[in-house]
């Protein structure tokens, strides 16, 4: 995943949180783990922005096309 979408995973995450939406709901929402989830809704705003992950730097996940687009569909709603 490139580190734009998962800006934006995190980002969109916040937003259904601070709508009252459960960490599990959102999970599925954005196809991301729950824990994953309550770690972003308790970042800051810089720390959304930080690409702290575990792998090289620019090194995607390696989602399917169709993954992606169901991501992309699902942080646009």
């Amino acid at each position: 995943m490139n580190k734009e979408l998962l800006i934006l995973k995190r980002k969109k995450a916040k937003e259904l949180h601070e709508q009252g939406c459960s960490n599990r709901k959102i999970a599925r929402h954005l196809l991301a783990s729950k824990d994953s989830v309550g770690k972003w809704v308790l970042m800051n705003d810089r720390g959304i922005a930080i690409d702290n992950r575990g792998w090289k730097k620019g090194k995607s996940r390696k989602y399917t096309p169709e993954a992606k687009q169901q991501i992309m569909r699902n942080i646009r709603n």
